[in-house]
């Protein structure tokens, strides 16, 4: 008796990781919303922590572009951003497109590693950390990607 019980049991579960959406049992008013529902001022403190990690992300641009802050913060401060967004509840599009905007950025820093490093001006270390985030970058991405539409 109990052999069928978990054959059933794992082809629910193989069934579920393979839906693109919940199944049955899953649509139950019960199972719709497995975790807590963020408070109003979560949401507000979400927002708020991705506008104002996308204000110092420019500053910080600009800083860089007039040679007062280092490529190292710039890194950091987008960094920020997209952890602020993925963090903030942003799902969809809008999260995709500040993923894109990181991803992005992070290429167009490697690129300027790149050159630096040609030149000695930073070694192979500086260039091996910009390139896992790179790929951290495009790893969010496409995880965003494959979330709801």
């Amino acid at each position: 008796m109990r052999r069928p019980l978990v054959v059933v049991f794992l082809l629910l579960l193989v069934a579920c990781g393979n839906a693109s959406g919940p199944c049955g049992p899953c649509q139950s008013a019960s199972m719709q919303s497995v975790g807590p529902s963020r408070s109003a001022k979560l949401k507000e403190l979400a927002t708020q922590r991705v506008d104002l990690s996308r204000k110092r992300l420019v500053l910080l641009r600009a800083s860089f572009d007039k040679g007062k802050a280092t490529l190292d913060e710039v890194f950091a401060a987008f960094r920020d951003f997209a952890l602020a967004s993925r963090d903030s509840g942003l799902d969809g599009v809008a999260l995709r497109d500040v993923l894109k905007e990181y991803r992005d950025g992070v290429v167009a820093l490697k690129d300027l590693t790149s050159e630096r490093l040609s030149k000695g001006a930073v070694g192979e270390d500086a260039m091996m950390r910009v390139e896992s985030l790179v790929a951290e970058a495009e790893f969010w991405l496409e995880e965003a990607s494959e979330g709801p539409q």
